[in-house]
C-alpha cells in the first residue's frame, strides 16, 4: 500500500486557536482528495535555521491515502492550496511504502540467537616462542662486527 506523508511548518504567528481551524480547514480539503491515515497533533518547534525571519514554527504533520484517479493532480491541487497559504513557511510531502517502512534487518554479519548453537573455531598452534637474547650477547655481536 502507498501512501504520502505531509508535513507542514506553520508560521508561529497563529494562535492555538487560529492554528486548530487552519489544521481543520487542510485536514477537510484532503478529505476531498483522500483518505487522512493518522495526522499529529500540531506542536511548536524550535527550527534549526530561521525561515522567513522566524526561529519557531508549527510542525503539523498527516498521512493520506490519495483515492482520487489521477494522484499527480491531487498532490498538485495539495501544493497549490498550501503555497497560497500566507502562513505556511514550508511544507514537504513524501511519497511512502508501507512495505518499505518495516524494519528490515542490517547488512553485513549474521549474530547468533540464543537459540542457535555456536560453531567452535578452530584452534590456531601456537608458534614456537623463540628466546629472548640477553643484552651481553648483543654487545659481544656489536664487537666482533665492529672490530671486523
Amino acid at each position: 500500500m502507498i501512501f504520502h506523508e505531509l508535513n507542514i511548518l506553520v508560521s508561529p504567528n497563529l494562535s492555538d486557536a487560529d492554528i486548530a481551524s487552519f489544521i481543520e480547514k487542510t485536514e477537510v480539503e484532503l478529505q476531498k482528495l483522500g483518505k487522512v491515515i493518522s495526522s499529529r497533533k500540531p506542536e511548536r518547534r524550535r527550527l534549526a535555521y530561521p525561515l522567513q525571519n522566524h526561529v519557531e514554527a508549527w510542525l503539523y504533520s498527516s498521512d493520506l491515502n490519495i483515492e482520487a484517479g489521477d494522484k499527480k493532480q491531487a498532490l498538485d491541487s495539495i501544493e497549490k492550496m498550501l503555497k497560497e497559504d500566507k502562513n505556511v513557511l514550508r511544507f514537504l510531502i513524501v511519497k511512502k511504502d508501507s512495505k518499505k517502512a518495516e524494519v528490515k534487518p542490517r547488512r553485513g554479519g549474521h549474530r547468533p540467537t540464543v537459540t542457535e548453537e555456536k560453531t567452535e573455531e578452530p584452534v590456531l598452534e601456537e608458534k614456537p616462542k623463540k628466546q629472548k637474547v640477553q643484552l651481553e650477547e648483543i654487545d659481544e655481536q656489536l664487537d666482533k662486527m665492529l672490530q671486523e
